[in-house]
């Protein structure tokens, strides 16, 4: 069965935020059309992601390039085409690319835009205990700045209890880092209908696994792809 070019969107897509993300952190990158590599990384975030399906033998000499940097290669191999085990690499997690054909513009909703910097903190400090723990500050205040990426989120009391990322291609939207301290059932249905509110009126692609991937099929995601996330087992000294 051939590659699912819904799939090749979404991956690309996240390149979108990868780059939007490492900009922000002032990490260098290299975008190709097959992968994006960098050597360092933001936690959460792979060496390289695979951008494009059927090239094994270009996908390899990046990887072997980055082990001999010393790096503790990490690879989101986007379309599980690659054989983990000749790189030395392990499977971290599984996962599934997920597309919607169009954000819901039904109805109301109380997530509102992040705007400043001060609840973007408030924001990420909520991301942070919905389970993405980490010490280092993720979120930098210039990716508000940014016309291609949007914080959502339902502010309560003072402080953020579920949001989500929407970042803006010229074929999709993507979706990600959505969050519920409450663990709400609707989270992903709530995501969908504020980034409705920006009318762009393109689907809307991103990828999930377990739980919260049965709670985006259930806000009208269908899965088009499978990718992993690989990691190193080797130690690097």
């Amino acid at each position: 069965m051939g590659i699912d070019e819904r799939a090749v969107i979404a991956a690309n897509n996240n390149a979108d935020l990868y780059e939007a993300m490492f900009s922000a952190h002032h990490l260098d990158y290299t975008r190709e059309p097959v992968a994006f590599v960098a050597s360092q990384t933001p936690p959460y975030y792979s060496n390289l992601t695979v951008l494009a399906p059927g090239n094994g033998n270009d996908i390899a000499q990046r990887i072997n390039a980055l082990a001999k940097q010393g790096v503790a290669v990490s690879v989101k191999d986007s379309f599980c085409e690659l054989d983990p085990h000749a790189f030395g690499l392990d499977v971290l997690f599984r996962a599934s690319w997920m597309w919607r054909d169009q954000a819901g513009t039904e109805g109301s909703t109380d997530w509102t835009q992040v705007s400043d910097s001060a609840d973007l903190t408030l924001w990420e400090n909520a991301w942070k205990q919905a389970g993405s723990a980490t010490r280092q500050h993720m979120f930098r205040p210039q990716m508000l700045q940014r016309t291609d990426i949007a914080f959502f989120g339902r502010k309560i009391g003072g402080a953020f209890e579920a949001g989500c990322i929407a970042n803006v291609s010229s074929d999709c939207i993507g979706i990600s880092n959505v969050f519920s301290l409450a663990n709400s059932a609707t989270v992903f249905a709530e995501a969908v209908a504020v980034i409705g509110t920006m009318n762009l009126r393109r689907p809307l692609v991103g990828y999930e696994a377990g739980r919260d991937l049965e709670l985006a099929r259930g806000a009208g995601f269908e899965t088009v792809g499978a990718l992993r996330v690989l990691v190193s087992n080797v130690a690097v000294e």
